[in-house]
């Protein structure tokens, strides 16, 4: 209990009293003489610290002995009410742990003057044992609260000495303060770390609606991202005491060697590209949106706002400025009008003055069923909508059949996490309730946190507990009771492995489809079930343009769509200047699938316009150098000018098309002499201004 306390409460005081020990230590022993044996104050009341949680760790051991529980349970009133002596603290509580086994000789003065003691000190107690069973699931919040208090199972076979002590305890627990709480449930609930209780933080403001109707107005925020443990101090791990600190330095680096850099000269920008496009914050749009404060945009049907365009980084909780009684009636009217009407409020938000404007959603509830007030969420805008695609499966061949909608209703029915899990009593309750399910990454670091605090010279980190990994796991029940629901979806979707095609069968079927005759026409035919893969392949894939991904597929799936030749052409021509000219590294086998694929059409459909653009791209090719790219692809693969041989409709004779590869003297000339004419142009500068 402790070490949660370390995390989420440090400034709750917390002292110990051990019941059970082999010595007797207590101020109340010690004021009578005799009674409370076996009843040591081992801790006093302080702030909780990690060398206090090592000594329980490792010097608290189990002996022989026993004591009784009253005795305890007097000996720490006492113990409380001493520690707490001339100091103010806002609660009390005193928490025994016992099994009830020994019996409580007590008499009801006896039971009085416990009873007032109590009631002068406000403290609640709260009994912790096994055998109590719980009518409401009991969460980390609501533990030790009278309303998740239990009560003791009566089924159960119980000495006499137990059953007495349940009797005297349901008659003390008559007065209000006492609770009941099961052990397991208290391990489970005490074992997870929560965050340390903040006082919240309203953003005050005003509603407007219209040009005469204003609410003064507090949001808070209710849902955000846990964030967990602040920022750790990094220190040098072998390093003096003095200059263990970590300090963070900054090198910049040209051409891997690196260079002094001053600040002044970083000029702030975007890449496009290849393309540098420098930016500086004084041609930001100097924008004034106004004075803070929500303004209404008007009212709409809750089922035009879908669950996918809500966004932000949390949820805020709207509801009239405190004091302000005005604002509270209109705001309660206003949220019945709209929960009467089942509609939404769209609104500007701006949170400070002359900050961008954030579109807002704001939904009527009562909260906690009596409070009316607004949840506001941020919408999205266009411009952050993703446009995803996806090819439509409602069309008859992939129409579930009604054994397979069957399979899939009982796998569902047998996954309800309403009744997934059992407590120790067989009773089932819901699975992964809100309450009840924390953030397995945060649990595990406090963890190890903890685990390091306490074993600073240990080597390794703890292993992940069952009750962590069980926070995202499938639970047992689930997984035994669905077992047949998945056999039989198995059987009723058998599964049909898809070959991939490679790139290499892509090569195959361009040649076959555009040589024609002879071999090259055996060859298609021969390939013909691979052709008809492919073809059902691509048609299963939604292309709106060529791609750079896979070109030479889209080129062919779009012509084959109805789409126009020279649209297509022009998206080919971009692209392969694009792979060519603006990648790190050149997908040549890529380029030379999308060439052979435009060529191949163009023979087809009309081979002017890829002639024309070959005689150009062959000049763009030789004037950046791309020599060896001419000869290793264009001549090589063959993929220059279309002839008169190829294409009945090509105006370039045979000799020209073989003329056409060669790379002219000139061009090479100018090139070696541009490559050794390496001139330095800073100095070059320097010398022309003397």
């Amino acid at each position: 209990y402790e070490k949660p306390q370390i995390c989420s409460f440090p400034q709750d005081e917390v002292g110990l009293v051990l019941m059970g020990t082999d010595e007797t230590s207590n101020q109340v022993n010690t004021e009578h003489g005799s009674g409370y044996e076996h009843i040591c104050e081992a801790s006093e009341l302080k702030l909780p610290n990690w060398h206090t949680s090592r000594v329980l760790e490792n010097k608290v051991l189990r002996s022989n002995s026993e004591a009784n529980w009253y005795d305890a349970l007097i000996v720490a009133v006492d113990f409380l009410r001493a520690g707490t002596a001339n100091r103010s603290f806002k609660h009390l509580h005193i928490f025994l742990i016992s099994p009830l086994a020994m019996p409580a000789e007590v008499n009801q003065s006896e039971i009085r003057y416990l009873l007032d003691n109590l009631e002068v000190m406000l403290c609640q107690v709260h009994i912790i044992s096994d055998q109590i069973e719980h009518s409401n699931p009991i969460t980390t919040s609501t533990i030790f609260t009278p309303s998740s208090s239990g009560t003791f199972v009566d089924e159960e076979v119980k000495s006499e000495d137990r059953i007495k002590n349940e009797n005297l305890l349901n008659e003390i627990m008559q007065k209000e303060g006492f609770t009941l709480t099961n052990i397991s449930m208290a391990h489970r609930c005490l074992g997870f770390y929560v965050p340390k209780p903040v006082r919240p933080t309203p953003w005050n403001s005003t509603l407007t609606i219209g040009t005469k109707l204003k609410f003064a107005i507090s949001a808070y925020l209710l849902i955000s991202e846990q964030k967990g443990l602040g920022p750790f101090k990094v220190t040098s791990a072998g390093g003096s005491t003095a200059n263990s600190v970590v300090k963070m330095r900054t090198q910049h680096f040209q051409n891997e060697k690196p260079i002094d850099l001053e600040m002044e000269d970083v000029i702030v920008g975007y890449m496009y590209g290849s393309t540098v496009v420098p930016y500086d914050n004084t041609i930001d749009m100097d924008y004034k949106s106004g004075e803070a404060g929500l303004t209404c945009l008007g009212f709409t049907a809750s089922s035009n706002i879908l669950d996918e365009y809500l966004s932000g980084k949390g949820t805020y909780l709207v509801m009239a400025k405190k004091g302000c009684a005005g604002s509270e009636e209109k705001l309660t009217a206003l949220v019945k009008a709209m929960m009467a009407l089942n509609v939404v409020m769209m609104a500007a938000k701006i949170y400070r003055k002359d900050t961008k404007p954030r579109l807002q959603t704001l939904f009527p509830i009562m909260h906690e069923q009596r409070y009316p007030c607004l949840v506001m969420l941020e919408l999205v805008l266009q411009d952050e909508i993703n446009l995803v695609r996806f090819p439509s499966f409602l069309t008859s061949k992939h129409q579930p059949s009604p054994e397979q909608y069957a399979a899939i209703d009982k796998l569902i029915d047998n996954m309800n996490l309403m009744d997934a899990v059992e407590d120790e009593h067989g009773v089932s309750h819901e699975a992964f309730g809100f309450n009840e399910t924390h953030n397995p990454n945060h649990q595990f670091l406090y963890r190890s946190v903890v685990h390091r605090a306490m074993h600073p010279n240990a080597a390794s980190l703890p292993v992940v507990d069952s009750d962590i990994s069980e926070l995202v796991s499938v639970p047992k029940k689930l997984v035994h009771r669905a077992e047949a629901a998945m056999d039989e979806i198995k059987q009723v979707f058998p599964l049909e492995e898809q070959k991939r095609i490679t790139r290499a069968e892509w090569l195959h079927r361009m040649a076959a489809m555009h040589q024609g005759g002879g071999d090259a026409a055996t060859s298609s035919a021969a390939s013909a079930p691979g052709r008809d893969a492919i073809d059902e392949e691509s048609e299963r894939r939604v292309v709106l343009a060529v791609g750079s991904t896979t070109p030479a597929e889209d080129f062919d799936l779009l012509l084959r769509r109805g789409e126009k030749f020279v649209t297509v052409a022009n998206q080919m021509q971009t692209v392969i200047f694009e792979l060519l000219f603006t990648s790190m590294h050149t997908p040549v086998e890529k380029v030379i699938m999308a060439l052979m694929m435009y060529r191949g059409e163009a023979q087809k459909l009309g081979p002017f316009r890829y002639n024309e653009w070959m005689t150009e791209f062959k000049q763009v090719l030789l004037g950046r150098s791309k020599h060896e790219f001419w000869e290793q692809v264009i001549v090589r693969e063959k993929l220059g000018l279309i002839d008169v041989s190829e294409s009945e409709m090509s105006t370039v004779s045979v000799d020209d098309a073989a003329e056409f590869y060669r790379i002219p003297v000139t061009t090479q000339s100018t090139t070696e002499t541009i490559v050794k004419d390496d001139v330095d142009l800073d100095t070059l500068f320097e010398e022309l201004n003397g």
